[in-house]
């Protein structure tokens, strides 16, 4: 840039800093010391010092934001990630009178190594892309404030090897050789040239190439392990050396496109990398330094709703309105029927707008609750469709999480022997028979069964994209189960007895650590399942179903070997099936507010339930009404809950309708958010 350009570029940038600093300034000292905003925060209501922001930092914990293009002006409305100069400055501004001390790479890396302490209150600043913005813009910012930040660069963007579709002015390596000397700016690997989707489903839909396994379509088939680990192996080798070989200094950190990573991905980067950045939720901190969360400024806050942000992202406990939904009734045989109900249900779940949709995995169309066949490639089951995958990605771009709903025992395997040998036995009328209960299971006593049921979730993990991963209600084994010829030394170890002893014969203690024994063992399957689906999605969130009556009643664990103490521990959410009509209770409203008021005498009971109602009578066979449904949500919510679901959705049905849908499940619109 000519020297004349970059002075009239900083003095109009000292200048807007000039103007907000001051009007900053009065409207400090025109407050009362125990309580005030900036200028820009009329609409906020006041917020007590003692509750300031960043109640929740310590030393160990820190945030990082992470920005893109900063024009001085926006000029394209659809640019979503585009942040003004002005709302950064006040941003900048803001955060300085919170406290907060802007910190850098090589502090956060000498503070992992023990080397030194981050303040309380830390932020680092983070720019993907580098646009020509950051030069001009940004930049000059950071000098005048002398504000560390870290630069994350697309090497192929700005060797002009592959330009992105939409239309940006990048950075030279030149510029960016500047800002790297200048000892203010880290720079970043953004990959060399994986800052893209490729095709991951046979019916097109795309995905990020970091965590993708590529689908050709000439060829019919995905690419495999060892294509897919050479891929990206090959891309980090090469974003690291030409950084290296383009600033002279190498390189600390890898910023992960799209935020989206898995085991393999951090392996690779580990050779190379120190520190790898994500956009997954929350505060970062020293102890991993292998993901560390970014909260993404999108939309060009004003302050005013930086500010309400930043509350409900780091101070306050998030609220989910979540659809739970069957996709049976989506498949079709005929592929353009089934492509047209795929797009039916879609748009319905946008309009509705819901934080997430627990979205079925596996197929159930005759609704006996077993599966025999699944809706994504595996190894273990027959693949009715190929479309859980394309479904969630369709959901995902348009900003409503999915977790794959999927049983944990419930699977119906091929071979009809293995099915017999592997599956959940019961003693009952002195004889030890397959059980009888609704959900044919495989047995969590079974090494064999465990090891396939984790290789159904881990083939999910590999061929679909998704947030989370919720459990089914199948987790449960009833008093007189399970006897399966796996579960036997367990189950005489557990009551203290060489010889075989009829379970209703059991003393009260032996029948109590035998249900724990088993309660630990269906606990042990789920995080076995859990750290598999981590490695290749490592940013996933994990719920788990559970009858009302283990809520209620804490004996009836004997009853289902599920434990909602527990539950609360192991899992990120537990889902409570607040289900009137199945529990036949006639008094609904009075039921639900003491289902909410049991969660709430355990810690984190509240902030980590999910209740979930029915929009089905299943005994009667027949949808209920949108103002009972209405009537029980708002119940939930006035007595206190947090996090809300109702399940079906009757999408072809349109129930319950959509403007009910709306009203009590849509995450754009809560009583919460409004100004009081």
């Amino acid at each position: 840039m000519p020297f004349m350009k970059i002075l009239k570029n900083q003095t109009l940038i000292f200048a807007k800093i000039a103007i907000l600093f001051l009007s900053f300034y009065i409207s400090k000292i025109s407050a009362s010391d125990e309580n005030y905003f900036i200028s820009g925060f009329d609409s906020i209501a006041s917020v007590n010092r003692d509750r300031s922001f960043g109640a929740d930092f310590s030393r160990e914990k820190f945030l990082v934001l992470c920005y893109h293009d900063i024009p001085i002006k926006i000029t394209d409305s659809r640019d979503d990630y585009a942040v003004e100069l002005e709302n950064f400055i006040l941003q900048i501004e803001f955060l300085k009178n919170e406290g907060f001390s802007f910190i850098s790479i090589n502090d956060i890396i000498s503070a992992a190594e023990g080397k030194k302490e981050l303040p309380e209150k830390s932020v680092l600043l983070s720019f993907d892309d580098a646009y020509e913005t950051f030069y001009d813009n940004v930049f000059p910012v950071l000098k005048i404030y002398q504000i560390p930040a870290m630069l994350a660069v697309v090497a192929a963007w700005i060797e002009k090897k592959e330009i992105p579709e939409y239309k940006k002015k990048f950075m030279s390596w030149e510029q960016i050789r500047e800002v790297s000397d200048s000892g203010l700016v880290n720079i970043a690997s953004h990959s060399f040239n994986m800052h893209k989707s490729v095709i991951s489903h046979p019916l097109g839909s795309t995905s990020a190439a970091y965590i993708s396994r590529i689908y050709d379509t000439n060829k019919g088939k995905y690419e495999n392990s060892e294509e897919y680990l050479l891929r990206i192996s090959q891309d980090i080798r090469e974003s690291f050396n030409i950084l290296k070989e383009k600033t002279g200094k190498v390189p600390l950190s890898i910023v992960w496109p799209y935020g989206r990573y898995n085991a393999l991905t951090i392996i690779e980067a580990k050779k190379m990398f120190k520190m790898m950045f994500t956009l997954d939720e929350g505060l970062a901190n020293i102890k991993n330094i292998e993901a560390i969360p970014r909260y993404m400024l999108i939309g060009n806050p004003p302050i005013s709703e930086f500010a309400k942000q930043f509350r409900k992202k780091f101070i306050q406990y998030p609220r989910y309105r979540i659809i739970h939904s069957d996709i049976d009734p989506i498949y079709d045989k005929n592929e353009e029927n089934l492509l047209k109900n795929i797009d039916k249900f879609i748009e319905r779940i946008y309009q509705i707008k819901p934080h997430a949709v627990y979205l079925q995995a596996f197929c159930d169309d005759d609704g006996d609750g077993n599966v025999d066949s699944l809706y994504f490639p595996n190894r273990i089951l027959p693949v009715r469709a190929d479309i859980f995958g394309r479904i969630a990605r369709s959901l995902s771009v348009r900003g409503i999480a999915v977790y794959a709903w999927l049983p944990l025992m419930s699977f119906h395997l091929p071979d009809n022997k293995d099915n017999m040998k592997l599956r959940v036995c019961e003693f009952t009328n002195g004889k030890i028979e397959l059980s009888s209960s609704w959900y044919d299971r495989l047995s969590p006593f079974s090494e064999e069964a465990c090891e396939k049921i984790t290789q159904i979730y881990e083939d999910l993990s590999i061929y679909c994209n998704f947030e989370g991963v919720i459990f089914q209600d199948d987790a449960y084994l009833t008093d007189y189960e399970d006897f399966n010829e796996n579960a036997i030394p367990h189950y005489l170890k557990a009551i203290k007895s060489e010889k075989f002893i009829p379970y209703e014969k059991l003393t009260s203690e032996q029948k109590k650590e035998w249900t724990k024994l088993k309660t630990r063992k269906i606990n042990e399957l789920t995080k076995k399942v859990m750290r598999k689906v981590l490695e290749y999605r490592p940013e996933t969130v994990f719920a788990r179903t559970i009858y009302a009556p283990v809520l209620t009643n804490p004996e009836s664990e004997e009853w289902f070997c599920q434990n909602y103490e527990e539950c609360l521990q192991i899992y990120n959410y537990t889902v409570i099936m607040a289900y009137p009509f199945i529990e036949e209770k006639f008094w609904e409203r009075a039921w639900l507010r003491e289902l909410v008021r049991k969660a709430s005498l355990y810690s984190e009971g509240l902030n980590k339930s999910v209740f979930k109602v029915q929009a089905y009578d299943w005994k009667d066979n027949e949808w209920i009404s949108d103002s009972t449904i209405r009537k029980w949500v708002r119940t939930l919510e006035a007595a206190g809950a947090h996090h809300v679901s109702y399940y079906p959705d009757g999408f072809f049905e349109n129930r319950p309708g959509l403007k009910t849908a709306r009203d009590i499940i849509s995450s754009r619109d809560f009583p919460y958010d409004k100004p009081k």
